[in-house]
C-alpha cells in the first residue's frame, strides 16, 4: 500500500513527511562578506568565495529525532589545516593564488594559517541525536534504485563553491530524492585544477522505509587532466572537445573506479 505523505512548502524550504521521516531541503542566498569573514575566523583560513551556509539538507527520524544534516561549515572544518596541507596539490599556481587571496581579504589575514587550498573535503554528514555509523559490508541495492517509480520529490543544492582563482573548480553540493519505496541522497565534491587533476568524493545515502537502518557509501576517485583527455571521444580530424574537461557528468562517466566505504546507521 502506498505510504500517505505531507508536502513541505515554504519560501526557502522543501520538502516531504513520509513513512516516519521528514526530509527538508532549504535554498537561501550566498552568504553576506561579514558572514564570510565570521567563517573565515572561526576556520582559521581564507573560506570559499561562494559559501551557501545558510543552505541545507536534513533528513530526520521523527519518531527517535536522530538527524542527518548537510552543512556548509561543517564540511569545511574538515578541509585540511596541517603544515604542509597547502601544497597537496603541487602547482605553480597554489602560492600565487594563496597570496592573492590573502590580499584580497586583508582584514582576516591575522587568522590565516596554512590549509588546503582546494577546499578538499571528506565530509559524509552531520549525524546527532543518536544516529551513528559503523562500517559495513553491505552496500547501497543500486537495483532497487533503477525501479521506475514516482519521485515525490527532488532537489539539488549548492553548498559552497570556488573557482580557485579561475585556475579551476571547486564544489561541494547534494542532490536528493525521494520516492514511495524510500529516498536516496548523493552529497558531491568535485574538484577540478586545470591542466593538473579532478577529485570527486561522493557520499550517498539510501533508506527504503520499513527498514530500520540507513545505508551510506564514501567513495573517492582522482584522475590527472591528462587522463581524461585521453577519453574525450575525437572528433572530426582528430580534434578532442575540451569544453568536456567543464562538465561534471562527463567527467565521472570516464573517471577509474573509485574506492568506496560502506557503513550503515541503526535507527532505534
Amino acid at each position: 500500500m502506498p505510504l500517505d505523505y505531507e508536502k513541505i512548502e515554504t519560501d526557502c524550504v522543501g520538502g516531504l513527511r513520509i513513512g516516519g521521516w521528514e526530509i527538508t531541503s532549504c535554498h537561501m542566498p550566498i552568504l553576506s562578506n561579514s558572514a564570510i569573514e565570521e567563517y573565515a575566523h572561526e576556520l582559521g583560513f581564507n573560506v570559499p568565495e561562494m559559501i551557501f551556509g545558510n543552505n541545507h539538507l536534513s533528513i530526520r527520524h521523527l519518531a527517535s529525532g536522530s538527524e542527518l544534516r548537510l552543512r556548509a561549515l561543517d564540511a569545511l572544518k574538515m578541509v585540511d589545516t596541517s603544515p604542509h596541507s597547502a601544497k597537496s596539490v603541487q602547482v605553480s599556481i597554489a602560492e600565487n593564488w594563496t597570496e592573492s587571496s590573502k590580499r584580497n581579504r586583508s582584514d582576516i589575514t591575522d587568522v590565516i594559517r596554512p590549509f588546503d587550498w582546494t577546499f578538499s573535503t571528506k565530509y559524509r554528514g552531520t549525524a546527532s541525536n543518536g544516529l551513528a555509523f559503523v562500517p559495513s559490508e553491505t552496500g547501497i541495492d543500486y537495483e532497487k534504485l533503477m525501479v521506475r517509480e514516482d519521485i515525490l520529490f527532488y532537489d539539488e543544492n549548492i553548498l559552497y563553491e570556488d573557482d580557485l582563482g579561475d585556475n579551476g573548480t571547486s564544489q561541494l553540493s547534494y542532490k536528493v530524492r525521494v520516492m514511495p519505496s524510500g529516498f536516496f541522497v548523493l552529497q558531491r565534491y568535485f574538484l577540478r585544477v586545470d591542466g593538473v587533476l579532478f577529485r570527486i568524493y561522493d557520499s550517498r545515502v539510501c533508506h527504503q522505509f520499513g527498514t530500520d537502518y540507513l545505508t551510506r557509501e564514501f567513495s573517492t576517485r582522482e584522475s590527472s587532466v591528462k587522463d581524461i583527455v585521453g577519453l574525450i571521444p575525437k572528433k572530426r580530424h582528430d580534434d578532442e572537445d575540451l569544453s568536456l574537461l567543464n562538465n561534471i557528468q562527463f567527467v565521472d562517466s570516464v573517471m577509474k573506479d573509485p574506492l568506496v566505504e560502506c557503513e550503515v546507521a541503526r535507527i532505534c
